[in-house]
């Protein structure tokens, strides 16, 4: 992961993305990288400081709203819709180029 990634990213989730599956996707990610599952790995708990932050901002409407607009006017946003699935159609999103393997994917519904 780099530090430029969006919060969208850390979540693996698109822009487009519900709050229900926002919701589910920090579930998903705040469970596997818990440290009491990793223990001794500081990248685990690094990452999930990460992913707090990332729905801290995203689950809250007024700050998602303020997030977006910010990163529209950067054009960060814009460049990087769609983008976090594999270009093959797979359900399986690409991170830090690298397949993530876990049960289920968040992928938007439109």
């Amino acid at each position: 992961m780099k530090s430029e990634d969006t919060l969208y990213e850390i979540l693996e989730v698109s822009p487009h993305a519900s709050a229900s599956v926002v919701k589910a996707a920090y579930r998903c990610l705040a469970q596997c990288n818990h440290p009491d599952k990793n223990a001794g790995a500081d990248a685990a708990s690094q990452r999930l400081a990460r992913i707090n932050h990332a729905y801290s901002v995203l689950s809250d409407p007024d700050k998602r709203r303020r997030y977006d607009q910010m990163m529209a006017l950067h054009g960060n946003l814009n460049d990087r819709r769609g983008s976090g699935m594999a270009a093959t159609g797979s359900a399986r999103p690409i991170v830090a180029d690298r397949q993530v393997s876990r049960a289920f994917v968040f992928r938007p519904l439109d």
